[in-house]
């Protein structure tokens, strides 16, 4: 799917509950062809810290406004990684409820 290059126009891909795991997240991130991307709903995909710094590496999704990784394994070692991403600077909400300890994730990366 991540190979896809037809699908320029794609602007909400949601694969929750789909079990993707940090290898399916790596290769979803390595997608260059969803410019027009604003929501992606990754919730409950057994998606680590791992995962979260492969979707960090995307340099595609300009126009990304919308990331919930709900119901991950994300814990306090994924939140930094996506800090580091400089190309979502249109992202304006990220979820990350139910994410292991993300009541630590919010309280220091003030989040809430």
């Amino acid at each position: 799917m991540a190979q896809n290059t037809t699908w320029t126009n794609l602007r909400s891909l949601d694969l929750q509950f789909n079990n993707i795991g940090d290898k399916g997240t790596a290769g979803l991130s390595k997608n260059t062809t969803w410019h027009n991307l604003r929501t992606l709903n990754l919730i409950n995909n057994w998606i680590g810290a791992e995962g979260v710094a492969s979707l960090s590496q995307n340099t595609t999704w300009v126009n990304l406004q919308t990331l919930d990784l709900g119901g991950n394994s994300i814990e306090m070692e994924g939140a930094p990684a996506l800090s580091q991403n400089t190309t979502w600077t249109k992202l304006q909400t990220l979820n990350f409820d139910w994410c292991g300890r993300s009541y630590f994730i919010e309280s220091q990366y003030n989040l809430d």
